[in-house]
């Protein structure tokens, strides 16, 4: 039932009736938590089978949540939440998860989760909107475990553009030059730039290197690509061009 409500596969007033004949309340607010599993180097569905078992006995059990499986090396949660619960709650029940999974199961995974819902029909909208936190956190950051999307920021705006907007954006940013072709330790370093809100004096502390020498990497980058990331119009139109190079990677790996 519930993999068919995710997918879209049922009427509205079959949502219902079927709803009834499994005791399955139609007004509660709920949510839908997406866990990865890392299957491993088995590569078999071992992973997936622990991390089933421990979700079911940490939510299932306690009555009200569900659990199911719509693809490969997911586990999806069916989070029965109360009127009081709110998306702090939410956070909370995923890194409890995902930490119970890692240090009792020995699995590796992350967690993504849609908007809260009152309605069984909607529940497809979280599902959809977890999946697709999942999916940015892929591609934009990639070091977290735990995904909101309603935390996704310009991500998820990035995520919905069309390709060919995309495809121009870069070449007129960038013209000819291949965004790719910037190593990894002067990414590493405008990261960090980019955290310690554009202060070359606090980001050369941080990395451990003179101030000239980070400053020789900023005029290097300048010169390949014209933007000067020291100030704060380059610096932003810098950072959504690399996410958006980031996402067009992202799709030739897909496709």
């Amino acid at each position: 039932f519930f993999q068919n409500l995710l997918l879209d596969n049922l009427l509205k007033v079959d949502i219902y009736n079927r709803a009834r004949k499994l005791h399955i309340t139609n007004l509660e607010p709920r949510a839908i938590i997406v866990f990865d599993i890392d299957p491993g180097k088995s590569g078999g569905n071992e992973a997936e089978t622990a991390a089933a078992q421990r979700l079911t006995g940490l939510f299932v059990s306690q009555g009200g949540s569900y659990l199911t499986q719509v693809e490969e090396n997911s586990v999806i949660l069916i989070k029965s939440l109360t009127s009081e619960d709110d998306y702090e709650a939410l956070e909370q029940c995923a890194v409890t998860a995902v930490d119970m999974l890692e240090t009792e199961a020995m699995v590796r995974a992350s967690a993504a989760y849609g908007t809260i819902v009152t309605e069984l029909k909607d529940l497809s909208k979280s599902y959809k909107e977890a999946r697709m936190a999942m999916d940015v956190g892929r591609i934009f950051y990639a070091g977290r475990k735990i995904l909101s999307y309603n935390e996704l920021g310009i991500g998820r705006l990035i995520y919905q553009l069309p390709v060919n907007l995309c495809s121009m954006f870069l070449h007129e940013i960038f013209g000819e030059y291949d965004p790719s072709l910037i190593d990894q330790e002067t990414l590493a370093t405008i990261q960090t730039f980019f955290e310690n809100n554009l202060n070359v004096s606090e980001t050369s502390r941080k990395l451990f290197v003179h101030r000239n020498t980070l400053v020789y990497r900023m005029e290097k980058l300048q010169r390949e690509t014209g933007l000067d990331i020291r100030t704060f119009d380059d610096a932003m139109t810098f950072r959504i061009a690399i996410m958006v190079s980031e996402y067009m990677k992202f799709l030739e790996r897909k496709g």
